[in-house]
């Protein structure tokens, strides 16, 4: 049986003494914001070089965001590093208590979604009903945030590359770089940028051919999204594009192209 016992019991944490982490920036256009996302492997170490490693890497992904109620817009997972160009909408008023039981099904799977439930409704039993209020209000708080829906796809991918793998040091490089996406023409270049990153490294000719990207997404959910001719094939841009292209390759800290 899952569930996080400090989130189906209300149970109160320890106090972390360590030096709080500098907020990350989140503005909002009716509340809702778009980000250029980045992070990559400790010492650019190639661990995910396997074909199995990189599918587990955009399943991780994929049950994070219908999880944390995030949009891909645009991904690719890389050998030592990914992209995701993504929506994030604030919600107004309370998630229900059947969404967030769904959405756990979406990270956790059916099984894991049916015994918290349970879980909750035993806790009523015995009446502490304040216990899965404030269960839920945990729960709620991962949701809709840039910052915890890359914690929780980092967790869950950890946990299955550490077991599978052996592996016991540090995966990633620090914190995941973030960058505000303007919509328009920058948003366009950049989903470009992203899922050109097979093409640019040589790993294959065409985009389409890579199968760890939002562009040959077999579902054929993201098919589409990106305007055509905002950019030529070689991830460069007409009518003045290029100016767009070099803010976002900066904006990556140049490991874009590898």
């Amino acid at each position: 049986m899952w569930y996080d016992a400090s989130v189906a019991a209300g149970s109160v944490g320890r106090k972390d003494h360590k030096m709080a982490r500098t907020a990350r920036i989140k503005k909002s256009n009716n509340g809702t914001a778009r980000y250029h996302l980045m992070s990559r492997t400790n010492d650019r170490r190639f661990l995910f070089e396997k074909g199995r490693v990189k599918t587990q890497l955009v399943d991780a992904l994929k049950r994070a965001a219908a999880f944390s109620g995030v949009e891909l817009e645009a991904y690719v997972a890389m050998d030592n590093h990914f992209h995701i160009v993504c929506k994030v909408v604030r919600c107004e008023g309370k998630l229900p208590e059947g969404e967030l039981i769904r959405r756990v099904a979406a990270l956790k799977g059916e099984r894991a979604a049916e015994d918290l439930a349970s879980h909750w409704e035993e806790l009523r039993g015995i009446g502490m009903d304040s216990a899965v209020a404030e269960a839920q209000e945990r729960l709620r708080a991962r949701m809709n945030d840039v910052s915890e829906f890359i914690k929780t796809f980092k967790e869950l991918f950890n946990v299955w590359f550490k077991r599978e793998r052996g592996y016991s040091g540090s995966i990633w490089d620090g914190r995941f770089k973030s960058t505000l996406v303007e919509d328009g023409r920058y948003r366009a270049i950049c989903m470009r940028y992203v899922y050109l990153n097979p093409v640019r490294a040589g790993m294959v000719k065409h985009a389409a051919d890579y199968a760890w990207s939002w562009i040959s997404a077999s579902d054929g959910t993201f098919a589409g999204s990106c305007p055509r001719g905002e950019a030529d094939e070689e991830g460069g841009a007409d009518r003045g594009g290029e100016d767009i292209r070099e803010h976002c390759v900066r904006d990556c800290d140049g490991v874009c192209a590898g």
